[in-house]
C-alpha cells in the first residue's frame, strides 16, 4: 500500500485542519480542511518554502516560530475568511515534531469554532431561567464541581499565607482581586473561595474578559432584551446567570473602560438595564476578579478605573510564582506524577535523579501550569519501566536545560522577577543583552557583530535601533 496515499486519505477525512511542514520549513501535508480554511489550495503550498509563499498568513509566521523554537503555540484564536467568502473563528494550534531532541517539523492543527459559538450564543439568548439551561448553558455555570480549599497542594510559607486568605475570603461575602503570574493557580482560588463559601450550593459563572470582543462585551454580561435593537432577543447576560451565586472575571482589566463604569454600578448597588432595556434588574452577585498584571500600574496607566479597582479589591490575593515557591516543587511534581500516572494506569511512577535536578534548575517561567504539562507529556512518553528520565521530558525543556549547564541560557530566569512582565518582554531582554556584549567584543563594529551572530548588517541595524540602552 502507498503510505502517502494513506496519509492523505486519512488527513482528508478530518474535521481538523492539518498542516505539517519538514525542519527546512517545506510543506508536506496540507489536507482539504485546512484548504477551506485558509482560502488556499495545496497544489500551491506542498513542496514549498513557507517564507516563499505568495499568499502567506499569520499563522505561517507562528508555524515558523515553533520551527525555530521547538515551543508549542497552543489555542491561538484567530478570525479569517474562508474559500467560501464566511468569516469564521478558528483555533489553532502549533505542536513542534522532534525526534531525540532535534526538531524535525512541525504540525499546524486548526478546528472551526465558528458553529460551536453559535450554538453557545443561541442557546445563550433562549434562556430564560437558570434551571430551564440547556447542557450547553450549563457547562457554562457550576454548581458544586472545581477546585475546594483542600485541594490546594502547598506547604511553603507563601502557599500557607495564601491558604489562609483563601479560607479566609470564603468565610465572608466581600468582592475579591486575585493576581499572579500566568500558570499559578488563580481560577483554582477563585473556585476554592467560591465552594468554601455560603454561595457554595449558587451558581459559578467564569468568563475570559479578554475573549469577549469589544462591541459585545455589555450584551454579555449584562444581557439583551428582544426589540430593544434591530435582531435583539430575550438574552441573560452573566450577572443574571449568576445570580445569588459567584461571578469570576478572568482578565477583568481587559473590559472596555465604559463597560467598566457600568460594572461598577452592579458592584454598588447590585442593578443594571440589559441592552435596549428600559425595565432595571436586581442581582445579587459576589464577583472575583483575576488578572496576571499590577492593578496598580493597570491605574496608573489608564487602563483600569481606580473607583472599580477600589470597588472590586476589597480583599485582594496574591498567588506566588512557583520560583517563589520552590518547597513546593517536589510536592507538586508528586501531585502530577500520581494523577496523571493513574489517569493513563501506569501508576507508579518515579522522577530519576537527574529529572529531579533539572527540575530544580528550570526557571518555571509557566509556573505550576508548565510543570503540570511537563510532566504529563513524560508519563505519557514512557513506554516501559517506572522511572521517567530526561528522555521522556519535552524537547524545549531538554534544551534550555543543556543550555543552562554552560551559562547561555538560564542566567536571565530572573528577568520577569525583576521587571519583566510577559514572555515577549523577556525575549527583549535577552536580545538585547546578546546583541550589547557582541557590540562590545567587536568594539562597536556593526559588520562583524552582524557575522557573528549570523544576521545581514540591515537587519542587525535594525534591531540596534529598537534596543533602549
Amino acid at each position: 500500500m502507498n503510505t502517502n496515499l494513506l496519509v492523505n486519505r486519512l488527513t482528508d477525512v478530518l474535521k481538523e485542519g492539518i498542516h505539517v511542514v519538514d525542519q527546512f520549513g517545506i510543506t508536506i501535508q496540507y489536507n482539504r480542511r485546512i484548504e477551506i480554511i485558509e482560502n488556499r489550495v495545496a497544489a500551491d503550498v506542498v513542496g514549498r518554502n513557507l517564507e516563499g509563499l505568495e499568499k502567506e498568513n499569520e499563522m505561517d509566521e507562528l508555524l515558523i516560530e515553533v520551527l525555530a523554537t521547538g515551543l508549542p503555540k497552543i489555542n491561538v484564536v484567530h478570525e479569517c475568511v474562508n474559500t467560501y467568502g464566511n468569516s469564521i473563528s478558528v483555533n489553532f494550534s502549533f505542536w513542534p515534531i522532534t525526534e531525540r531532541n532535534v526538531v524535525k517539523g512541525a504540525i499546524k492543527v486548526a478546528t472551526d469554532m465558528t458553529e460551536l459559538r453559535k450554538l453557545r450564543a443561541e442557546n445563550l439568548g433562549l434562556t430564560k431561567d437558570i434551571s430551564q439551561m440547556s447542557r450547553i448553558e450549563k457547562s457554562l455555570v457550576r454548581l458544586t464541581d472545581g477546585f475546594r480549599i483542600e485541594d490546594i497542594v502547598g506547604e511553603s510559607p507563601q502557599m500557607e499565607a495564601v491558604k489562609s486568605q483563601v479560607v479566609n475570603a470564603a468565610k465572608c461575602d466581600l468582592n475579591v482581586i486575585i493576581t499572579g503570574a500566568s500558570g499559578t493557580g488563580k481560577e483554582m482560588m477563585a473556585q476554592a473561595i467560591h465552594n468554601g463559601s455560603r454561595r457554595k450550593d449558587k451558581p459559578l459563572v467564569a468568563e475570559n474578559c479578554a475573549a469577549i470582543p469589544e462591541n459585545l462585551a455589555e450584551s454579555v454580561l449584562f444581557g439583551t432584551v428582544k426589540g430593544g435593537f434591530t435582531g435583539a432577543v430575550d438574552r441573560m447576560g452573566l450577572f443574571q446567570l449568576a445570580n445569588g451565586g459567584t461571578l469570576v472575571l478572568d482578565e477583568f482589566n481587559s473590559l472596555p473602560m465604559g463597560i467598566q463604569a457600568k460594572l461598577l454600578r452592579v458592584l454598588q448597588d447590585g442593578t443594571f438595564r440589559p441592552v435596549g432595556g428600559l425595565e432595571t434588574k436586581q442581582v445579587n452577585v459576589r464577583v472575583i476578579a483575576i488578572t496576571n498584571q499590577d492593578p496598580i500600574k493597570l491605574v496608573d496607566e489608564g487602563l483600569l478605573r481606580s473607583d472599580l479597582f477600589y470597588r472590586l479589591g476589597v480583599v485582594t490575593i496574591n498567588v506566588p510564582s512557583l520560583k517563589e515557591r520552590k518547597g513546593d516543587l517536589a510536592l507538586l511534581a508528586s501531585y502530577f506524577l500520581e494523577k496523571f500516572g493513574r489517569e493513563v494506569d501506569k501508576w507508579p511512577l518515579y522522577l530519576d535523579d537527574e529529572v529531579k535536578e533539572a527540575f530544580e534548575k528550570f526557571p518555571w517561567r509557566g509556573n505550576v501550569r508548565e510543570l503540570s504539562n511537563v510532566i504529563e507529556c513524560a508519563v505519557n512518553m514512557v513506554d516501559s519501566g517506572n522511572v521517567i528520565d530526561l528522555s521522556h521530558l519535552p524537547s524545549y525543556f531538554i534544551s534550555e536545560i543543556d543550555a543552562g549547564d554552560d551559562g547561555s541560557a538560564l542566567e536571565h530566569e530572573n528577568y520577569f522577577s525583576s521587571g519583566a512582565e510577559s514572555l515577549s518582554e523577556y525575549m527583549y531582554e535577552v536580545e538585547r543583552d546578546i546583541i550589547i556584549s557582541a557590540l562590545k567584543r567587536n568594539d562597536g563594529n556593526v559588520t562583524k557583530t552582524a557575522g557573528e551572530l549570523g544576521l545581514t548588517r540591515q537587519a542587525l541595524q535594525h534591531k540596534i535601533h529598537k534596543i533602549k540602552f
